[in-house]
């Protein structure tokens, strides 16, 4: 027996949300990489030429999170000791197994039953790049000892951690249209038709999902998934949950010696349908203003313009006390404060998800494509 995942349905193009933005780190060691020098903390670097760039990779990232969406009041799923470790997998009833996936595969984690084995693999809903630096590493080092030997009678112990300062980027695309729904969330399976060979399923009409195939394709069952699903306030809440995070992003790790701000100081973020990096690679701080941090809108047009079919609504947010605004003006960029930037994003969200007829006059745009099933 064999089968053929298919789906006859008819498709859409996909919406999310995608943010790029930059954090500065004054003094830190962002996360931590293998050393082959005793007593010596090295930093994640990934190498370009001759060059070294300090990065934090996506899994930290989303650890960090998770966490802050702990720290903002949401229940997170479980870890269950087990190898490896898991979480529950209840994307249902824990909001980061919605957003950021699982992977739960074999009966003993998911149940013996079809339903429960599909079920034990959800894909994450926010995909992320790494934070990485826009500055080499320069070999700087900070010097320490560990006193904990002191209360033994010994001697401290010297060791040495790797840092690094400077801007970091970072990017992020959220697929509001899976937010509380699909895989993982699958209720039952339906059997809509039958037929005699695998040749006569151009001639089908019912709707299905995939295809089980006995023998040689002399019989073939026509399946039809059923979903639960969450609605559309559940559904807006975890998205405008995630943006919080993003908002408030708080540090997981190394956090007694190396506390660091990763909330964004300087974003762009986009509603957009199909398109789902378009400013990924974009430089947002103006180069030829290398004595200052000067949004780079030049940049920010170009990749609109190119993208123009794809963005439907963009907005610039940055902190007016580490960034500047051109001095020219850009009529169709709407660049504003951080916290106004963020407000126009939960203005978007609540259009996407149907959860608020009456938009912020601020943030309309006679572009803006709410959902339409």
């Amino acid at each position: 027996m064999a089968t053929d995942e298919m789906n006859n349905d008819e498709t859409r193009i996909s919406k999310g949300l995608a943010i790029t933005y930059l954090v500065h780190l004054s003094i830190a060691s962002p996360s931590g990489g293998r050393s082959e020098i005793e007593n010596l903390n090295v930093i994640k670097k990934i190498r370009e030429g001759y060059l070294d760039y300090p990065y934090a990779s996506a899994q930290a990232m989303k650890r960090s999170l998770k966490d802050t969406l702990k720290g903002l009041g949401h229940t997170v799923s479980p870890i269950i000791d087990s190898a490896p470790a898991r979480t529950v997998g209840d994307p249902v009833k824990y909001i980061d197994d919605d957003l950021f996936g699982y992977m739960n595969a074999g009966s003993k984690k998911t149940g013996n039953t079809d339903i429960d084995k599909l079920n034990g693999i959800r894909k994450s809903v926010v995909s992320m790049t790494p934070l990485l630096s826009l500055s080499e590493f320069e070999d700087n080092i900070d010097f320490g000892s560990n006193m904990v030997g002191l209360r033994a009678g010994g001697n401290p112990m010297p060791y040495e951690t790797e840092v690094h300062r400077g801007w970091y980027r970072i990017s992020l695309y959220v697929e509001l249209d899976r937010i509380g729904k699909g895989d993982g969330f699958l209720k039952d399976k339906i059997k809509v038709a039958e037929i005699k060979n695998i040749k006569d399923l151009p001639e089908v009409n019912e709707k299905y999902d995939f295809v089980e195939i006995n023998g040689k394709g002399e019989k073939c069952n026509l399946w039809k998934y059923e979903y639960n699903e969450l609605n559309n306030e559940e559904k807006y809440n975890r998205a405008k949950a995630l943006v919080d995070a993003i908002r408030f992003l708080a540090p997981s790790g190394r956090n007694s010696n190396w506390l660091i701000d990763l909330t964004p100081k300087l974003m762009v973020a986009a509603y957009v349908k199909g398109a789902k990096t378009p400013f990924l690679e974009s430089n947002l701080l103006d180069e030829s203003q290398s004595d200052r941090n000067q949004i780079n809108v030049e940049a920010i047009e170009s990749v609109k313009e190119t993208f123009s079919d794809g963005i439907q609504n963009l907005v610039v947010g940055y902190r007016k006390d580490l960034i500047e605004e051109p001095i020219e003006k850009y009529d169709d960029i709407n660049i504003l404060s951080m916290k106004e930037a963020f407000d126009t994003i939960d203005g978007w969200l609540k259009l996407h998800f149907g959860t608020d007829q009456e938009q912020n006059p601020s943030n309309k745009n006679e572009n803006m494509d709410p959902v339409k099933e």
